[in-house]
């Protein structure tokens, strides 16, 4: 318990339960995934809404397949900063368009209409650059490799518990104030786990998991722990020379 209080655990553990609560569940894709129905009818984009279900779910396959060597050869901060900006983005757009569409001129709505699928697109895109799993790394690089199973664990359920009123409350926004409200929401989320992302998740690329975990190791505490043992050392060698 004393170990799981100290600082060298919960500052990367508070790092990735935002970008897993706040980065993921809150961030529009439980959404996607479990109401993109829904949410297709509800931006009215004009086609058919299971077959605009079956492009992206087939766009974001192919896009993970053809992303996922990528990531790994860039930094893992950068990727994780620029995929979440698009993410952003691409909420921001949401947003704005359900909001202003019914102020869009009648001609103009032939060709905006198809904003509410381009943003979905650059949301999955956001995701697939490295949003969605390079905080999964993270968790195995950063945690102390002593608590690491608690941690992730602990994170879990935490995680769990955000899915699950996340989950909850996507009928109840939309009801109540409409999509634009809601990907207003998510943008807002994402946009506070990027800039927290942005002063505290540090670039893991190149290194070992033991220069890793040093970076969050309490130095100024564990200094005096060893001046503290090495004077017992001592004094303990002392003892029996003068008893000699």
């Amino acid at each position: 318990a004393r170990r799981m209080a100290s600082s060298s655990f919960l500052k990367p553990f508070f790092l990735l339960l935002i970008m897993m609560c706040l980065g993921l569940e809150w961030g529009g894709f439980p959404a996607l995934s479990y109401y993109l129905h829904t949410v297709i009818e509800e931006v009215e984009i004009p086609l058919d809404p299971y077959l605009v279900a079956i492009f992206l779910s087939a766009y974001r396959a192919i896009l993970v397949l053809f992303l996922s060597p990528v990531i790994n050869k860039y930094p893992r901060r950068r990727m994780y900063l620029s995929s979440g900006v698009v993410v952003a983005m691409a909420l921001l757009l949401q947003s704005s368009y359900n909001f202003l569409a019914h102020y869009i001129p009648q001609p103009i709505q032939l060709y905006t209409r198809w904003t509410p699928l381009l943003a979905i697109v650059m949301q999955y895109t956001g995701f697939s650059m490295g949003w969605g799993v390079l905080g999964y790394n993270l968790l195995g690089e950063i945690m102390p490799s002593d608590l690491r199973s608690q941690g992730s664990a602990l994170l879990g359920i935490i995680q769990n518990l955000a899915l699950f009123s996340s989950v909850k409350m996507i009928p109840v926004i939309i009801s109540s104030f409409g999509p634009g409200f809601l990907f207003g929401v998510y943008c807002c989320s994402i946009t506070f786990v990027i800039a927290t992302a942005a002063f505290f998740m540090p670039e893991t690329k190149g290194m070992s998991l033991e220069d890793i975990e040093d970076m969050y190791a309490e130095k100024s505490s564990e200094l005096k722990e060893d001046k503290n043992d090495s004077k017992k050392f001592a004094i303990i060698e002392k003892k029996p020379k003068e008893s000699i």
